[in-house]
Parts: structure tokens; C-alpha cells; sequence
């Protein structure tokens, strides 16, 4: 079975994308996802901060929907920069090895609108209260989408760039694949304000 296959089967993914995930668990998973795109976005930036620009992409952080979405579930906020973090981010060497990363992270923000769909009764159809990091861009999204695949677009023909824009999209797949895997045992602490 094919990574992408495997991450539909995903029990976290697929109970949010069902409507089905208890809240409990819905904030272990968002603590993972986070631990995930805070690191890839660090790398990102790093790597080719004027692709991101080109794309429109450097001030939309994933990481920092994900973070108001903990806040919104009573994560204590002084405890999310302790949230473990991914340390097998692929680093790009070239603009198509980059592409293809980001052509996997910001596919999955495709998706990740159904997922909020599915979750709106749990949090209200009019509230973007938990849900931001999976309501994805808003109303540029597609355009930034068509953007990105008009970048690598470009390298269709040249078998070098082709594969370097494979093998970023692989990579980065296997890396959140294998990160998700431990979603369920992440140490996530709500917000008591009468405890600890």
C-alpha cells in the first residue's frame, strides 16, 4: 500500500475526517501536526524564503493556525512552544527538490477543508473555533495551488529536475508518515485554570 494510501487510513486523520475523533484525541493529533509544520516551515523558509514569497505562502504558517486551535481547545499557551517537534524534515537542495515538498504539505491543505467540514459540527458550522489549521488559506488557496503547479510545471522534460521534485515529495511524505505514526502518544496538557 502506497504512503498517501496509508495516511487515509490514518486512525486520527480518518476519525476527523469522519466527524467522528473525540475531543481528547483531536488535540494529540493537532499537537503532532503541529510538531510537524512547525519544523518543516522553519526549513522551508530557510531554504528558499523568495519561493515562498513568489507563492504568497511566507506569512501564512500553518503552525501558527494549529497553535490558536490548542489555545481554542484549552491547551495551556505557555505549553505549546514544549510541543515535541519533527527533526527529520527533508532539506531541499534545489528549487524542484523544494517544490516537491511543498507540493505534498500544501496538497494536504486541499483536503484538509473536507476534514473541516466534517468537524463543524463539533464546534459550531459558523466558528472557525478549532478548526482554523484544517479550514486551510480561505478564498486564495486555489490560487496559490494552481501557482504552485505552474512552478513545477516547469520541469516536465528535464529528467534531473523531475526527479529532484520527486524525491522532495517522497521524502516529505515518508517523514509525515512516519511522524504521525506516534500521533497518539504526544504529551499534550489542557488548560485547568483551577489545577494543575
Amino acid at each position: 500500500m502506497r504512503s498517501h494510501e496509508r495516511m487515509h487510513r490514518h486512525r486520527g486523520l480518518s476519525a476527523a475526517a469522519a466527524g467522528t475523533i473525540a475531543m481528547s484525541d483531536y488535540r494529540l493529533l493537532l499537537a503532532r501536526l503541529y510538531g510537524f509544520h512547525r519544523a518543516f516551515e522553519a526549513v522551508m523558509e530557510a531554504a528558499a524564503p523568495d519561493i515562498l514569497i513568489r507563492l504568497d505562502l511566507l506569512n501564512l504558517a500553518r503552525s501558527a493556525a494549529i497553535d490558536s486551535d490548542l489555545r481554542a481547545l484549552g491547551l495551556d499557551p505557555a505549553n505549546i512552544p514544549n510541543l515535541p517537534i519533527c527533526n527529520q524534515i527533508f532539506i531541499p537542495g534545489s528549487e524542484a527538490a523544494f517544490l516537491g515538498a511543498l507540493y505534498v504539505v500544501e496538497g494536504s491543505a486541499l483536503g484538509g477543508v473536507q476534514i473541516s467540514r466534517a468537524l463543524a459540527p463539533l464546534f459550531g458550522v459558523e466558528s472557525d473555533k478549532g478548526r482554523r489549521f484544517f479550514m486551510g488559506y480561505g478564498v486564495g488557496q486555489g490560487a496559490m495551488w494552481r501557482s504552485l503547479l505552474k512552478r513545477l510545471e516547469k520541469f516536465a522534460g528535464n529528467p534531473a529536475q523531475e526527479a529532484a521534485a520527486i524525491e522532495g515529495a517522497v521524502t516529505t511524505f515518508l517523514v509525515f508518515e512516519n511522524w504521525m505514526d506516534g500521533w497518539d502518544h504526544a504529551c499534550v496538557r489542557e488548560h485547568r485554570p483551577d489545577g494543575p
